[in-house]
């Protein structure tokens, strides 16, 4: 079981707080209709809940604060659309803040991904984008794009009453904005503009880096909202998390102490060392002749895990459970969200992973009052929706969110707060989605042998 009191605690540096808000779009893969994953939290009457899992923040202009949800999870059957919502916002830090460094001339925009099963939408424009809070404001930014095209692209900051137009493209390709009237620097980088790079993600690459002109602290904002982790298989390694594991001590300590020891697995140590890769000969060449920034290491981490048994033997990583992989690849993440100001959008973050591991960790992300992150993930465990050992459950109810597919293809995306039902034991809230009151089950009578 999960020491939750442990993560409850994680400490967490104070600094500018950027917390989303909320992610928005229409015709993305199966999101031909229009979208919306709010991070607001509802006004919720039952004591235990008015408070848990939000962060409130100041606004500027009034006394009332933004209620944000430390944590969302999206429920539904395979294939309903759960993973597209979280794809879309990997796109939309793709177009937005990728494509400069990423995108060559008359290429593709990777990420058009429109509605196929239609064949008025398959070549439409996609549509996102995102709410973000920033400095007691609000920092919108969106983006419509077609197959090779940017066609519009506005960033503003909502401030009371107020509303500044930052970046302002239109179609015909032309800049304007109140970024562009603080100098001629900006000016110059976007006079001509690829058609396929987003004005954001050229300014923060070649303009200013400083200055009321420089466009990174924005760019650094919707960043850190549109953090994506595809958690869909256990042994997928992410990248530089077992060097970091090696080198760093205190993360180390960190991962030990907060996951690997707390969640019961049986370790009480780990060991790490350095093995020499050989490749054939040539194999470097060949591909340093595809491509010159391309490298290779010279040496690999192993990471063992030192289990207690009659006697302590250390078990090399890839040798460990299923579950045990998947913790340690949380981890990285995790610790992001124990000491950064981000928004995480994990894909099937409970693959893998136990019900009561899983339990701890949300409600870790629930409890922790100092942390300003935030996590969205899809996930087939109603336990979460169920009280367990005299606490509610893990989420409160507009921390559930649901997708459902019709019979055009077409997904909805809504929330359990959206059901106006009367007070109830919130116990219920499992078997009513079990139940189908929800609407976001497979059928399962189509299934046969």
């Amino acid at each position: 079981m999960v020491c939750a009191g442990k993560l409850r605690d994680l400490l967490y540096s104070p600094r500018e707080v950027k917390m989303l808000v909320r992610i928005f779009g229409r015709n993305y893969r199966s999101l031909k209709r229009a979208f919306e994953l709010s991070m607001v939290a509802a006004d919720l009457t039952r004591k235990e809940d008015r408070d848990r899992g939000v962060i409130e923040l100041p606004i500027n202009g009034t006394d009332e604060q933004l209620r944000l949800l430390r944590t969302v999870a999206i429920y539904g059957a395979n294939a309903s659309g759960k993973s597209t919502v979280l794809h879309a916002v990997r796109a939309l830090r793709w177009v937005g803040t990728d494509s400069s460094a990423r995108s060559k001339p008359h290429a593709d925009i990777a990420p058009y991904e429109p509605f196929l099963l239609d064949e008025e939408s398959d070549k439409k424009p996609v549509s996102l984008g995102c709410d973000v809070y920033f400095n007691g404001a609000i920092l919108r930014y969106e983006i419509e794009y077609e197959k090779k095209a940017i066609l519009r692209e506005q960033m503003t900051i909502l401030d009371g009453k107020r509303e500044v137009k930052l970046i302002d493209r239109e179609p015909s390709g032309k800049v304007f904005g109140d970024l562009f009237k603080r100098g001629t620097a900006n000016r110059l980088y976007v006079k001509g503009m690829q058609p396929n790079v987003a004005v954001l993600s050229k300014l923060a690459q070649h303009g200013p880096q400083a200055g009321d002109e420089s466009v990174l602290p924005y760019y650094i904002a919707i960043r850190n909202a549109t953090n994506h982790a595809d958690y869909s298989g256990a042994v997928m390694d992410f990248p530089g998390n077992k060097d970091r594991f090696a080198d760093d001590p205190s993360y180390r300590d960190w991962v030990m102490d907060h996951l690997i020891r707390a969640a019961d697995v049986g370790i009480c140590d780990a060991k790490t060392r350095q093995e020499k890769l050989d490749f054939p000969e040539g194999f470097r060449e060949g591909f340093a002749k595809l491509d010159s920034q391309l490298t290779f290491p010279e040496h690999m981490t192993i990471v063992s895990f030192v289990h207690e048994g009659i006697s302590k033997r250390p078990i090399e990583y890839m040798d460990e459970s299923s579950g045990t992989k998947k913790l340690f690849n949380v981890a990285a993440n995790w610790w992001r969200l124990a000491h950064e100001p981000i928004s995480i959008f994990a894909d099937e973050l409970s693959a893998s992973l136990h019900p009561r591991l899983l339990d701890g960790l949300v409600r870790s992300m629930n409890d922790a009052r100092s942390v300003k992150s935030q996590l969205v993930f899809s996930t087939h465990d109603t336990g979460l929706l169920e009280a367990r050992d005299g606490l509610p459950p893990a989420l409160r109810r507009d921390q559930v969110y649901f997708s459902k597919k019709d019979a055009k293809g077409e997904s909805d995306l809504y929330s359990l707060a959206e059901f106006k039902e009367e007070a109830r034991p919130v116990h219920n809230i499992r078997k009513r989605y079990l139940s189908g009151l929800y609407d976001a089950i497979p059928d399962v009578e189509k299934l046969s042998l």
